[in-house]
């Protein structure tokens, strides 16, 4: 990716330093409430998010099953930058008085615990108080064993694609197959890992979509209104 800082990038020491910087010239921040360490080295880019009030700096880490996939392909398995350098990164950001926590995001049960035993392990290292993961009506992969270990870390969720890549809204539902610019029309055939993820040609998908924009009706809500106020959306550590 040479838009991103020149060229590709991993999630080394090096370049969380450097996020974390760019990110305050750019901001005009003080301190990152929460710095993310966003998932797969692989596809290295680099993302800001901000939801609310707290600010979110990310870089890209390691393979993990996407979106939704449940299952685990060892062969897909690569070195990568290891958790200590990048923890030591964090802490020396802490140190500086730059972030007061760390988050992950993307992450499956064994990465996040294994972030956590390395993290015990340095003193000073942030706690992992965050996990950013896609959570909607449509995938619901959270509910497993990452909620177990949320619930014992005192980890919360942060919960993003709540209407499943827009399928929730109904739109695609419509007569005429939804907007011509609608994400999953207009980049139909290009976008392999959006279409993979949320299948509107699965029968069960479509199925279950009817049913939430018949309870939506019934109940005279917008089948937006009904996606994102699944309270399991805020659910967290507690």
């Amino acid at each position: 990716m040479t838009w991103i800082r020149g060229g590709p990038e991993c999630l080394d020491a090096k370049n969380i330093e450097k996020a974390i910087d760019n990110r305050f010239s750019l901001l005009a921040f003080t301190f990152f409430l929460c710095f993310v360490l966003f998932f797969l080295e692989a596809y290295c880019a680099c993302k800001l998010i901000i939801l609310i009030f707290i600010r979110f700096t990310g870089l890209i880490g390691l393979y993990v099953p996407m979106f939704g996939e449940i299952e685990y392909d060892p062969r897909r398995q690569y070195c990568s930058t290891p958790i200590e350098e990048q923890l030591h990164a964090l802490t020396r950001a802490v140190d500086a008085g730059k972030v007061r926590y760390a988050g992950l995001s993307n992450e499956t049960p064994y990465g996040v615990m294994k972030f956590l035993q390395v993290a015990d392990r340095i003193d000073g290292s942030p706690k992992i108080v965050t996990l950013q993961n896609s959570y909607s009506l449509l995938c619901r992969t959270f509910d497993s064993s990452l909620a177990e270990c949320c619930h014992h870390e005192r980890i919360f969720l942060l919960a993003y694609s709540p209407l499943a890549m827009g399928i929730l809204s109904g739109k695609y539902f419509a007569g005429d197959g939804g907007p011509e610019n609608a994400r999953l029309n207009l980049f139909r055939g290009r976008y392999s890992e959006g279409e993979s993820r949320y299948n509107l040609s699965s029968a069960a998908t479509r199925a279950a979509t009817r049913e939430y924009l018949k309870i939506a009706e019934k109940y005279g809500l917008h089948p937006v209104s009904l996606a994102i106020g699944n309270q399991s959306l805020t659910r967290g550590g507690q």
